[in-house]
């Protein structure tokens, strides 16, 4: 176990200014929303979003909770946090095993007191970190500008929304980032894995809440997308605890079996020299 948090620790290190970074930029994106929020009259953007074609609302998603200051932010931030923070790390899951792979370095990290299933796993308890890490910073910088604006404190700080909608960003963005973990345990190539990565997350995001133009008898199919069981409205905007405790549970559940399924893939997996 003491090389296990040794590689943990060093993982950290390595990364430390890009989590600094990232959750920077992102917090400042984030208070740019805030400050924003200041100057704009949101109930006319609801009247203008309630005109609109039902159809074009059921494809877009529901619009009118821009009226709500907490409802326009989760739509620009946590909607999209796929996007801002999701790819970079995909990328990192990707590229975390299959990089020592194809620098011919992984022998020489499994010559050392370590088993396979440790040294995958430090990999894996690192990028939960360094999501939970990034996305801390983020939430903070965002709690706090909220804080400081007058429209956020006349609709009130709601502490136990922000942290649920932190876990379950932690979570759905873990799920993300282990898919193409999983994918690097089989075919230890960071490219094949960041490509086919991508491409099943996009199948997922359209599956997830743009299938509404399929046919009924097959829209069924959107609950195998990741993107279907976070719904970041309903924690920050309506507080529904169901649909939270709901979600919350499933992607837990999608993380584990990731996780398992990389660890002993990784385990029985023959690795080229």
């Amino acid at each position: 176990m003491k090389r296990f948090f040794s590689s943990v620790k060093e993982l950290i290190f390595e990364k430390k200014f890009m989590i600094l970074i990232l959750g920077g930029g992102i917090g400042l994106l984030s208070f740019f929303i805030v400050a924003l929020i200041e100057d704009m009259d949101l109930q006319s953007m609801q009247d203008i979003f309630s005109a609109f074609p039902e159809g074009m609302l059921e494809f877009f998603g529901d619009f009118t909770v821009l009226a709500n200051p907490y409802g326009f932010w989760t739509l620009e931030m946590l909607s999209f946090i796929w996007l801002y923070a999701g790819i970079l790390f995909i990328f990192t899951a990707s590229s975390l095993l299959s990089h020592e792979v194809e620098n011919k370095t992984i022998d020489l990290s499994l010559s050392k007191p370590i088993s396979r299933y440790n040294f995958l796993g430090s990999k894996i308890t690192f990028l939960y970190i360094y999501i939970m890490a990034t996305i801390g910073i983020f939430f903070l910088i965002t709690l706090g500008s909220m804080a400081a604006s007058s429209t956020y404190r006349a609709e009130g700080i709601f502490f136990e929304r922000f942290l649920a909608a932190y876990f379950s960003v932690v979570l759905f963005l873990g799920a993300l980032a282990m898919v193409a973990k999983f994918i690097s345990t089989i075919f230890l190539s960071t490219k094949k894995s960041m490509g086919l990565g991508l491409m099943i997350i996009f199948i997922m995001f359209f599956l997830g809440g743009r299938c509404v133009y399929m046919k009924e008898a097959i829209q069924d199919i959107k609950y195998i997308s990741i993107f279907y069981y976070f719904n970041p409205v309903d924690y920050m905007v309506n507080a529904d605890t169901a649909i939270f405790t709901r979600d919350i549970v499933i992607l837990g559940a999608i993380n584990g079996a990731l996780i398992v399924g990389s660890l002993l893939i990784f385990n029985r997996k023959d690795i080229p020299n």
